[in-house]
Parts: structure tokens; sequence; C-alpha cells
């Protein structure tokens, strides 16, 4: 099967959005990204694949259907999880800077651990072969909106923030 391109993966995700009656403000909400992130995604730009599988999942989207192939030396693709964190930060409207300021690290610390590329002690334990295993700094935690870095971890590992009462209503 042919790779699908951004314009495709576009156009059906924007296709799903409208059949399940959603903004994309909405989508995005529920997603755990910013409404740009949407609007991009629709207007062309190739997803990460966490946001796709995030999108997907709230859309009921089987990911199976796109041929989703990235260069295996794209660390978003390789690090969807530290993706995440970047995402997590810019919607909050904090600048590389101050994040980085708040969890005692540089923001070159900081930007290369975001696209995987740094084994920062700092910010985490890693294993054996330089895999990030647990977030471990309570200000960088802070700084990203979370009580605690158990909390701040358990996004980082599934995409999901803890269940808002306002939500299941």
């Amino acid at each position: 099967m042919a790779t699908v391109t951004g314009k495709r993966i576009g156009e059906a995700l924007l296709a799903a959005r409208k059949a399940k009656g959603m903004t994309q403000a909405r989508l995005a909400k529920k997603a755990g990204v910013v409404r740009e992130t949407v609007y991009r995604l629709e207007a062309g730009r190739l997803p990460t694949a966490c946001v796709l599988n995030r999108i997907c999942f709230v859309l009921d989207v089987d990911i199976e259907s796109f041929d989703f192939k990235r260069k295996e030396t794209d660390a978003y693709a390789q690090h969807p999880p530290l993706t995440l964190l970047r995402d997590r930060r810019r919607s909050l409207g904090l600048t590389l800077e101050q994040c980085a300021a708040r969890a005692g690290v540089s923001p070159a610390t900081l930007s290369r651990f975001e696209r995987g590329s740094e084994c920062s002690r700092a910010l985490a334990a890693f294993d054996a072969s330089g895999r990030a295993v647990r977030l471990i700094n309570e200000d960088f935690a802070a700084a990203l909106g979370f009580a605690s870095c158990d909390e701040l971890d358990l996004y980082w590992r599934t995409g999901r923030l803890r269940q808002d009462p306002a939500e299941s209503r």
C-alpha cells in the first residue's frame, strides 16, 4: 500500500471530525493538542504518530487505515511522548526559555529533550539503552500544570489528563 500524503490524511480527519459534529477546538481539547494542530493537520501537515493516534482515538477512526510511515531518523516519530510534552508546553503559552527556567535546565537542554535527542538526568530517569523511562523533575511537572511528577508521568505515557469531573457529564 502506498504512503498516504498529509493532504489525504487531512481530508480524512476533516471528514471524520465533521461526521462526529465536532469543532476543531473540541477535537483539540479531547485529543490534548492545541486547535492550531488540528487546523494544520486538516490543511495537509503530516502529524506525528502520537498526535495521529490520539486524534484517531477521539474520532473513532482506525489508525491502521493510514499507511503512516516516517523516516526512522525522525525524532518525533521515534519519541512521541516527548513531543507530547512540547505540545503541552506550547498549549500553556510557555516559551522554551520560561519552561526551562522553571525546570532548572537550559533552554537548549529542554529543546533537545523535547526532540528526543537529550538524556537529561535532571528531567528524567533513563534505562541502560538511554531511553527515558520516568519523568522525575517536580519543577518541570509544576511548569506544565501538574500537581506531581506522577501526574506528569501518567500524561507522558498515555496522553491523557486526569479525568475532569465536568468532562464526564
